[in-house]
């Protein structure tokens, strides 16, 4: 059953219905995303660097999960800025209390030397993480929430920082509808635990900083909860994070002999994929007319600003030569300074 009935338009304030589909793994191309406002990391940042998706337990000392409701939470990222297309290989780190409103690792809780509800994921190819947590309980003075940090590579965030003056880190917050949190509070005893709830409109963070925005969309499965969130920033913003997908080349063999024919200022791409080392590895353009140039590079793509190697004379005699090449994937740009007809590639290792 949905939680949050006709409340839930609050959490469509900076994303559309279909882009709710693209967190539900439906196309991401339909989608509608706004850049969200950063919050402050608070005073419990995580300084746990740990990789992994079930939060409920410490990791060392006593490991049995914690008490409290699950709440599989899934965290969608999008570039604002190319789209709404995800953002891959980010890192996204995730902290919050107990069902009884207890951060881990603190000396005000007594919670020195352990780490529950604290742990990072890197977002896969449709920009998301999922991760299994408790839904967080209540503590004084703050309404229910969940601390976010996303950065390129996993790193801890200094406490109190406001996510606005941390370069390539975006800090936030996320929230919930109070129809939610009565659910959870009034079938889990232990969330009474907890100091009274504070109401979103009630939270200065939440207020200022875009809480609104931050609303996870809930439903109920038996008596664990599914979050669903999206959430806008720029490549920049969260650290320009790594995207490994392999570029679109045309394969080249070992002595095979390719036409080349190429528009002033048209390029191709070529790979040839490396098992072992070798002695060497040459690509070799000649013949025809024209202007061709030649840049390469191991195990990612150049592009002629971008590259280890380069051949770029005023015609279409152009090498270049690997000495003892390491085993991997090695892609050749084409590129046709000036219109290029007739000339032939070859590679050739030994």
């Amino acid at each position: 059953m949905t939680i949050e009935s006709n409340q839930r338009r609050k959490a469509l304030q900076l994303f559309s219905a279909s882009s709710l589909f693209a967190v539900m793994g439906k196309d991401a191309t339909a989608a509608t995303c706004k850049i969200n406002k950063e919050s402050t990391a608070g005073p419990y940042p995580n300084v746990s660097l740990l990789n992994r998706k079930d939060l409920r337990a410490n990791t060392s000392g006593n490991t049995a999960l914690k008490p409290g409701a699950l709440l599989t939470l899934r965290i969608r990222l999008v570039d604002v800025a190319n789209g709404c297309a995800p953002i891959k290989n980010a890192v996204v780190d995730i902290w919050s209390a107990d069902a009884k409103g207890v951060y881990s690792g603190y000396a005000a809780f007594g919670t020195q030397g352990q780490d529950f509800c604290r742990g990072y994921l890197k977002t896969d190819a449709n920009g998301v993480v999922e991760f299994d947590t408790l839904f967080p309980g209540s503590y004084s003075g703050r309404a229910i929430h969940i601390h976010v940090a996303i950065q390129g590579s996993a790193a801890r965030v200094s406490p109190n920082a406001s996510g606005a003056s941390l370069a390539s880190v975006f800090v936030c917050q996320l929230y919930f509808n109070r129809t939610t949190v009565n659910q959870v509070f009034s079938s889990n005893p232990i969330y009474q635990q907890g100091a009274p709830i504070t109401p979103n409109e009630s939270d200065s963070i939440y207020l200022n900083e875009g809480g609104a925005g931050y609303l996870v969309n809930v439903t109920q499965s038996g008596s664990n909860y599914i979050g669903d969130v999206e959430i806008g920033a720029t490549r920049a913003a969260v650290g320009n994070p790594k995207d490994d997908t392999p570029p679109v080349a045309t394969p080249i063999a070992n002595g095979e002999i390719v036409n080349i024919a190429l528009a002033t200022n048209a390029s191709k791409l070529f790979a040839i994929t490396l098992p072992t080392a070798k002695s060497s590895l040459s690509f070799k353009l000649s013949g025809g007319t024209g202007d061709g140039d030649l840049y390469a590079k191991l195990n990612s793509a150049p592009t002629i600003s971008d590259y280890t190697k380069k051949s770029d004379g005023q015609t279409n005699a152009e090498v270049i030569t690997f000495t003892n090449p390491v085993a991997g994937t090695y892609y050749l740009l084409v590129n046709a300074y000036a219109t290029v007809s007739g000339a032939k590639l070859t590679a050739s290792t030994t």
